[in-house]
């Protein structure tokens, strides 16, 4: 538990020099560091997050059977193929993943972030748990969409769609992503708030959610229709427990909050504004049906950037740099709370009847870990 704590407490330091005033040319070299720590925490775990285990069969057996015997995309089958014969060796599969997601985003937030370290910052406190260390097939389709972001921007429609494709072929929920083209624009306050109360009602009415999706389910492309299909009938389309909904109310207080009093320059911005209103819109309505939380990262990448936004509301008689900096401190700190708080819970899961931190504490990494690390088992097992 003690290493997540000195990540986030590292990760939070740097972000409070950086709001601070930290000079350009340093925070250039506190953004290059935290990357390569980023990199190397996630890249090198054993045993640690979900998935390892599944992932481990898919590359054991990649040379071995001729068909898609694990049913996973081409893409990632193919790449699996490549490594197993240079390295064979699964963590350096593991590493180059890790590797490529993190240079993608990192890349992105320091052109277009005006806190690139706050904003990874918020990235690891919403995807460190899901993205980072487990989803290695949707992490690459995610990696691959905002490398090439550019699409979006220049207004390039077929040159995105082809992205999305070959995107795709790592991760079939890549063609959620299509929505993104069209986030380019700026439609005002109202929809966008008007769509957020909506998909808050279904979490009291969470089966006209699953209608839904199993009416739209056949018109998509056949592998997405069968997961989808498959899904709803799984644990994993059980409501999310709300608790005492305290946390998530917050949250939904400082999305609304961006949404209604930023003041929208440009379609750029307008970007980021409304890829956090899709965030918002998805993150309401998983909490009805917990698998569309696969949906919400392909804008939750671009929606950290509207986050740190909320350092440009204005108080009157309070000067900006200071709201600026106790705005920003203060969403910083309740991502990071949130997130070591939801770390420590030891409340049974009702997917595997084990503790909701086994898969993440203790934290083991590959190049040295003790014999209790091989003992893990992961969510399927």
């Amino acid at each position: 538990m003690a290493i997540y704590i000195v990540i986030f407490s590292l990760f939070f330091g740097a972000s409070m020099l950086e709001i601070g005033g930290l000079k350009k040319n340093q925070a250039s070299w506190l953004f290059a560091v935290l990357v390569c720590v980023l990199v190397l925490f996630v890249g090198l775990r054993y045993n640690t997050g979900a998935d390892w285990y599944f992932y481990k069969e898919i590359f054991n057996d990649s040379l071995s059977k001729n068909d898609n015997y694990y049913n996973v995309e081409y893409g990632y089958l193919l790449l699996n193929k490549s490594v197993r014969l240079v390295f064979d060796n699964y963590y350096v599969l593991q590493f180059f993943v890790t590797l490529f997601f993190v240079f993608s985003v990192s890349r992105f937030y320091k052109k277009e972030a005006t806190y690139p370290i706050t904003t990874l910052t918020l990235l690891i406190c919403f995807m460190l748990f899901n993205i980072l260390m487990a989803q290695m097939r949707q992490s690459l389709a995610i990696s691959i969409i905002i490398l090439f972001s550019n699409y979006i921007f220049e207004r390039k429609l077929l040159h995105f769609l082809f992205v999305i494709f070959i995107a795709s072929f790592f991760h079939v929920s890549a063609v959620t992503a299509i929505p993104l083209y069209f986030l380019y624009r700026n439609y005002g306050k109202i929809l966008p708030i008007i769509l957020i109360l909506i998909a808050n009602v279904f979490y009291f009415y969470p089966e006209l959610l699953k209608i839904i999706v199993l009416q739209v389910a056949p018109v998509l492309p056949d592998t997405l229709s069968a997961k989808a299909i498959i899904y709803m009938g799984s644990i994993f389309s059980k409501k999310v427990g709300f608790n005492t909904g305290l946390s998530y109310i917050f949250q939904s207080i400082i999305i609304l909050s961006l949404v209604l009093f930023v003041k929208i320059k440009d379609n750029k911005m307008a970007f980021f504004i409304n890829s956090i209103a899709i965030f918002a819109i998805i993150r309401a309505l998983l909490l009805s049906v917990s698998i569309l939380g696969r949906l919400e990262s392909y804008y939750l990448v671009y929606a950290v950037i509207a986050f740190t936004y909320i350092g440009n509301i204005k108080i009157k008689r309070i000067q900006l740099y200071h709201t600026k900096f106790i705005f920003l401190t203060l969403v910083i700190l309740f991502f990071c709370v949130l997130s070591i708080r939801n770390l420590s819970s030891t409340k049974t899961s009702h997917l595997t009847n084990r503790p909701e931190n086994y898969a993440w504490v203790p934290y083991y990494n590959c190049i040295f870990y003790p014999k209790d690390a091989t003992l893990r088992k992961d969510w399927n097992q």
